[in-house]
């Protein structure tokens, strides 16, 4: 029977490998990162809210937030959209919470994918360095570290501060729908997952 141990332990290590959920890609310093590659959607503290009426046809999540008013009824905090007509470029964020501020664009027929917001990053890596800790199909979760020689703080301390950011793509109404965290600022990995969580919880409205 001895002989039969070596190869069932060897196959049981490929099947352990193969059932991870997780992948190494190297990063731009030649080092490994580890990257997420499934993730499940956590719809827990969050509401649907309808963008029907500022011009996109789609249903979007929100943090759950209540404020009391004169009467002393709990209703719901209604975000601020910021949306100019005719464009198609939408930017959220919820009164009272700072943190907050996620973008929507619609991209229409044209095509969007993690991969081609990959290749906008290579265009910044003379400025920053991008290091990706989570993905999937339609999202991806990454920080963008100012390189060291940009400033006076330390690579040590610059990895410390807020630096997250998320990207995710949905297909609905009949094109393409970007959501991601507001450009020039930078973010807590909390926050992004809670936005994360409401961009791909997104649906078309009915």
């Amino acid at each position: 029977m001895k002989k039969f141990i070596l190869p069932i332990a060897f196959f049981s290590s490929l099947l352990w490998v193969s059932c991870g959920e997780t992948e190494t890609k190297p990063s731009g310093d030649g080092e490994t990162d580890a990257v997420v590659v499934s993730g499940e959607i956590d719809l827990s503290g969050l509401r649907e809210f309808d963008m029907t009426p500022y011009d996109l046809n789609a249903i979007i999540y929100i943090p759950e937030k209540f404020y009391t008013d004169e009467n002393q009824e709990q209703k719901y905090v209604q975000p601020d959209i910021e949306h100019n007509d005719g464009e198609a470029l939408w930017i959220v964020t919820i009164p009272g919470d700072k943190n907050f501020k996620m973008e929507i664009e619609d991209w229409g027929s044209k095509e969007q994918t993690v991969a081609l917001e990959k290749l906008e990053h290579e265009d910044k890596t003379d400025i920053y360095d991008f290091i990706y800790s989570e993905e999937g199909p339609d999202y991806l979760i990454y920080q963008r570290v100012l390189k060291s020689e940009n400033t006076t703080l330390s690579q040590e301390d610059l990895k410390g501060m807020p630096n997250y950011h998320f990207f995710a793509v949905k297909f609905i109404d009949n094109g393409y729908v970007t959501f991601k965290t507001h450009t020039m600022e930078d973010y807590r990995l909390p926050t992004v997952r809670q936005m994360l969580n409401c961009a791909r919880g997104s649906k078309p409205s009915k």
